[in-house]
């Protein structure tokens, strides 16, 4: 059975924000052709370009900034509009690209994602499809690291709508192509083979223990914070800088 976003994910508790609301767990059925018209603006943002770390083979989640830098976790799942407003929407007070520009480029944080694709009880979160992507945006970020917030970017600008099965192989090939990934062989087989599926579920228990309910949300000191409540996160995020609450 699908979750809706209002459903317990991992820890138990309602989502946190209005602004998370309306998300509907993704339905069975064929799967969704990518349309054609992308694009690829979101390959200039801040976030498809932010400094990566020196090593990035030593983290096992897609990691932006220095590793030395305190590290917040941003949780997503790749199927969230929500999350694609994150990314996207250039009006809000608070986006990735911002945190990019004014925490993470001038050294001051560093930024890991982790998608979130189960619900406590082992079901798919927002779609039969959505722990392929996860898998895929792990398979990008240990094949070809250089390009993974590109890919990452261009995905949530041009994602479908949330209640087709998109994720599939093929898809998912299409836009790491487009966004510059290679080599995509190695990225179909890591998706066949079911490579990262225990990393992908080791974020469903990390998400828990760190009481987070919904995406997308943001680990920061141990505490969970909206994007959407932008004045609370950036004061958090301020704190952690400054040396911690």
């Amino acid at each position: 059975m699908s979750l809706t976003r209002r459903q317990l994910l991992v820890a138990g508790g309602a989502v946190g924000t209005a602004a998370l609301a309306g998300c509907l767990g993704g339905s069975g059925g064929d799967s969704y052709q990518l349309e054609d018209g992308r694009s690829d603006a979101a390959l200039d943002k801040p976030a498809a370009n932010a400094p990566l770390p020196e090593n990035p083979g030593d983290h096992t989640y897609a990691l932006m900034g220095s590793a030395s830098a305190p590290k917040i976790t941003y949780f997503g799942n790749w199927k969230c509009p929500a999350c694609k407003l994150f990314s996207t929407d250039d009006q809000r007070a608070l986006g990735l690209s911002q945190i990019v520009t004014d925490y993470v480029e001038p050294g001051d944080l560093s930024l890991e994602f982790r998608g979130l694709s189960y619900g406590s009880d082992g079901s798919p979160f927002l779609g039969e499809d959505a722990p392929r992507a996860a898998r895929a945006g792990l398979a990008i970020w240990h094949l070809d690291p250089e390009h993974y917030w590109p890919y990452h970017e261009y995905v949530y600008a041009n994602q479908p709508p949330e209640e087709e099965v998109w994720a599939t192989t093929e898809n998912l090939a299409i836009l790491a192509e487009e966004a510059g990934v290679g080599p995509i062989d190695d990225l179909k087989t890591a998706l066949e083979d079911g490579e990262y599926e225990d990393d992908v579920k080791a974020t469903t228990d990390a998400a828990g223990k760190a009481g987070v309910s919904g995406t997308p949300s943001l680990v920061i000191d141990g505490q969970v914070y909206s994007p959407f409540e932008p004045e609370k996160t950036r004061n958090a995020l301020d704190a952690l800088v400054n040396g911690g609450n």
